[in-house]
């Protein structure tokens, strides 16, 4: 016949005192050796974390930097056709015509005619002492203006 040894059932809590015991008493105590290398492992574990995003942060801005190379690309393509443009003969052949009014031989020009407008001549002292009456501001109240104007119209 066997002989039955009564074992107690183990708890959560006994579980864990035992691993505690067993690490930190008797035959499998950790070292401070051990404890030291665990240290420096979480250190270079944490360093190496780090050094990955910093690396994917720095391919992220050369990328942006790739993208904004390629735009100044296309914007001084875009500058050197302008460059060409304002630099050939067409360019100066519109400003020409536009700007100074040339035309080229053959062409019908039309010149705006305006109906004769009478000047006459103003002598500098009324002149003078209308300008003064107009900054110096009007004499009544602008309500007044105002009420004078609304009650001439028909």
């Amino acid at each position: 016949m066997q002989s039955r040894t009564r074992t107690r059932p183990t708890t959560e809590r006994g579980r864990r005192s035992t691993i505690w015991r067993r690490l930190f008493s008797g035959r499998r105590r950790l070292s401070p050796a051990t404890i030291i290398m665990v240290v420096v492992f979480l250190l270079f574990a944490v360093n190496f974390v780090n050094q990955i995003i910093r690396q994917a942060q720095l391919e992220q801005y050369r990328d942006s930097l790739a993208i904004e190379v390629a735009e100044q690309v296309v914007r001084n393509a875009e500058l050197k056709r302008e460059v060409e443009y304002v630099e050939s003969s067409e360019y100066a052949e519109l400003v020409a015509r536009e700007q100074l009014g040339y035309a080229r031989p053959g062409d019908v020009v039309m010149m705006p005619t305006y109906p004769n407008q009478t000047s006459e001549s103003v002598d500098a002292p009324t002149l003078l002492q209308d300008t003064a009456a107009m900054v110096a501001g009007p004499v009544q109240p602008n309500w007044q203006r105002w009420w004078q104007f609304i009650q001439s119209t028909p």
